[in-house]
């Protein structure tokens, strides 16, 4: 049988039921203070909080008394990290030799396996046995630690964790020590995770930002990211000038069917938005930034047609024949006599054919321009194929549509004038 008092345990953990009052509580009858009454209070608690600080402030100094004595009464315990020297170099370079020769599937050997082992072999050798030894390995060894102290993190979350873990260790700064504390840390590349961190020890030091500085410790934070990730620029431009900036990058027209797609036959593919705007009439910077990315990173794109193509051979075509019927009349008139070209016709006279010698090539006739299909040209697709709604340009109303026109007045006053005289 299974125990039927687990499973009502485990309803009642994982049922969700609204919270009720359980506590009833009376509004307390308060008396106003006077100002002399908040005046003394004020004081009080100033006075409570100088004794406690002075008490603080003691305690903490018997605690460095203690700490100064430990430290004389044990040397060797120091903060500083010691000086690399040719045993640490020969253990390291012993260490690698020995992992370089385990199999990739081995578990790697560490220094404190085999400590021991390579300090008989250390202690066997002679002082110049130990130079010769170590000959080259020293900046090795001083490469080795500043790569691990000073160098920059390949993975970003490496570096969000290695920050994250020094931040926590100021946090009991100013409580251990009194001192007072305004820390601001930023990320210097955009590509790691940490947003900025602000750590005031007390609220004055925030207040100073706002007498010296004019602006809140978060807000300056932010411009200094700005700042460090992109330069002047970062911090100089604001919301709406990156706005209008962003809109002047992005190409943009005004009924694109009739003024880009019919005249040159270029056509835009895959518009990301529902609706092709001028982008001076999108209000959201999350949409601008959409197009502007679309067409940094070719995924929208504008394109030639075979339209377009064939209006420029059809062009090409008609300058040929332009050149072709020059050529023809300078032969004509180079066989025709001087004297009739200098005579001048009657403006109402019908045109004369001139009569050519049988050298001379008929006149060929300009050939057409075949005329553009009328209809809708759409120049704009979208993602998939679908379709996007095209801006178009509205035209202003007639202030007399819709009314009965009639003779006009002016006419009919001259008329009238006219036969009175």
């Amino acid at each position: 049988m299974p125990d039927v008092t687990q499973h009502q345990c485990y309803i009642k953990v994982t049922k969700s039921s609204s919270r009720t009052l359980w506590r009833h509580s009376i509004k307390r009858k308060t008396r106003l203070r006077t100002e002399a009454e908040k005046k003394a209070l004020t004081e009080k608690c100033r006075a409570h909080k100088c004794a406690y600080k002075d008490a603080l402030a003691d305690c903490q100094d018997l605690v460095m008394q203690e700490a100064i004595k430990l430290h004389e009464q044990f040397p060797h315990r120091t903060q500083k990290s010691r000086k690399a020297t040719r045993w640490n170099a020969f253990l390291c370079s012993e260490v690698k030799a020995m992992n370089a020769a385990r199999a990739p599937d081995e578990p790697r050997v560490k220094a404190t396996q085999v400590r021991r082992d390579i300090a008989e072999k250390w202690n066997a050798k002679s002082q110049q046995e130990k130079i010769d030894a170590t000959e080259g390995l020293m900046e090795d060894l001083e490469d080795h630690r500043e790569n691990k102290a000073l160098a920059s993190h390949n993975v970003p979350i490496n570096a969000f964790h290695d920050i994250r873990a020094t931040l926590d260790s100021l946090a009991t700064l100013s409580a251990r020590t009194g001192c007072h504390t305004a820390l601001i840390t930023v990320r210097g590349d955009l590509n790691h995770y940490n947003c900025p961190y602000v750590y005031l020890s007390d609220d004055r030091v925030g207040d100073f930002f706002q007498l010296a500085l004019k602006e809140t410790p978060s807000n300056f934070a932010t411009h200094l990211e700005g700042y460090c990730t992109s330069g002047v620029t970062g911090v100089v431009s604001n919301y709406k000038q990156s706005f209008l900036q962003l809109k002047s990058n992005i190409m943009y027209y005004v009924n694109f069917d009739e003024n880009i797609t019919a005249q040159h036959g270029v056509v835009l593919d895959n518009w990301l938005l529902k609706k092709f705007a001028n982008p001076g009439d999108i209000g959201s910077m999350v949409e601008v930034k959409i197009v502007y990315n679309a067409f940094r990173t070719g995924v929208t794109k504008f394109h030639e047609t075979r339209f377009n193509n064939t209006l420029e051979r059809s062009s090409d075509d008609d300058a040929n024949e332009d050149r072709n019927a020059l050529a023809d009349e300078s032969r004509i008139n180079a066989n025709i006599d001087p004297s009739l070209l200098s005579i001048s016709q009657p403006a109402d006279t019908e045109s004369r054919s001139i009569l050519t010698t049988e050298d001379s090539a008929p006149i060929q006739r300009k050939r057409g321009r075949e005329q553009v299909e009328s209809g809708v040209i759409s120049g704009i697709t979208g993602m998939g194929g679908n379709e996007v709604s095209v801006t178009k340009k509205q035209r202003k109303t007639r202030s007399d549509k819709g009314k009965k026109r009639g003779p006009k007045q002016r006419a009919n006053q001259s008329t009238e004038a006219a036969a009175s005289s």
